[in-house]
Order: structure tokens, then C-alpha cells, then sequence
């Protein structure tokens, strides 16, 4: 093995433990998106607690948002996407208290995005498949946080709130 070659696989070797390192803070909910998440709170003057609990809304985020998001989406689109999936996710889960509430946020996301003629289409699927496919999750969005890590992977942290308390 020579120079060139071990210089190499010092690279990998080094670049393999940051991952590792890097991915067991994300699985720790200490990630590079729920660090910003939480300097935000705290900047408002909300208090944040890590969710030690089983259920993970970035996970439940992520695959009610995932059908929508492409593989060649840059991050910036990606947020633009979660952001109207989180929108629905609580326009959905605000139905079953309000209709009215619902007609609103309906009303919001045609006036957000007026130049996207099928978006209260998509809205309607979106809120369709929430209340059949998560209907027992019932937390409202309140903040999430997008950090691209690396290639086409990012780190998503989701701050919710229970329904009851709104």
C-alpha cells in the first residue's frame, strides 16, 4: 500500500466516524436540526423537552410528508413541502374540533400558494390521508426544523403540542 493510498483511507476511516458519531446524536434527538429547534425556543422563550416517549412525530412527519417530496428536491423545497404537510397534518387534527378552523386553514393555503392551481387538491388528499392513516396521532405541529446532513439525507425535528391544550 502506498502514500496516496493510505493518506485515502485515512479519509475514509475518518469521514465513516463522523458519520457514526453524527448519526447517533440525530438518533439521541441531538442533531444539527434540533439543536436549532431548541436555540429557537429558548430565543422565545419556550421551554422544549426531548420526546423520550415511542412515538417520534419527525418520523410520523416524514411519512405523511413523503409522498410528496422527490429525490431531486433541494433543501429549501423539501422545507417548502414539509411546511405545507405540517400545515394540513393540523388542519386535519384541528377538524375534529373545529370545521370552521378547517375551512380557514383551506382558505390559507389557497391564498399562500395561489400559483399552484391543483394545491386544495392535494390539500384534501393530504388531510384525507392523515385522518385514515395517523388518526390516533393527535399532537399539533407546532415547530419543525430541517437541516440538510449530507447528499440527499437531512435531519428533521418536530415540536408538537397536544390538542387539549390549544
Amino acid at each position: 500500500m502506498g502514500k496516496s493510498d493510505n493518506i485515502k483511507r485515512a479519509k475514509r476511516l475518518k469521514e465513516a466516524k463522523r458519520k457514526r458519531e453524527q448519526d447517533a446524536l440525530i438518533a439521541a434527538g441531538l442533531g444539527p436540526a434540533s439543536k436549532v429547534l431548541q436555540e429557537r425556543n429558548v430565543n422565545s422563550g419556550i421551554e422544549t423537552r426531548l420526546n423520550t416517549g415511542k412515538i417520534k412525530y419527525s418520523e410520523l412527519l416524514k411519512e405523511f410528508v413523503h409522498p410528496i417530496v422527490s429525490n431531486t428536491d433541494d433543501i429549501s423545497i423539501v422545507r417548502t413541502k414539509y411546511t405545507f404537510g405540517a400545515h394540513a397534518w393540523n388542519a386535519a387534527t384541528l377538524r375534529e374540533k373545529s370545521e370552521e378552523v378547517y375551512q380557514l386553514a383551506k382558505k390559507d393555503i389557497s391564498t399562500i400558494m395561489p400559483n399552484v392551481p391543483e394545491i386544495e387538491q392535494l390539500f384534501d388528499e393530504m388531510v384525507k390521508r392523515k385522518q385514515e392513516d395517523f388518526f390516533e396521532f393527535k399532537n399539533i405541529i407546532a415547530d419543525f426544523e430541517i437541516k440538510k446532513i449530507r447528499g440527499l439525507d437531512y435531519d428533521l425535528t418536530v415540536a408538537t403540542t397536544p390538542l387539549q391544550d390549544i
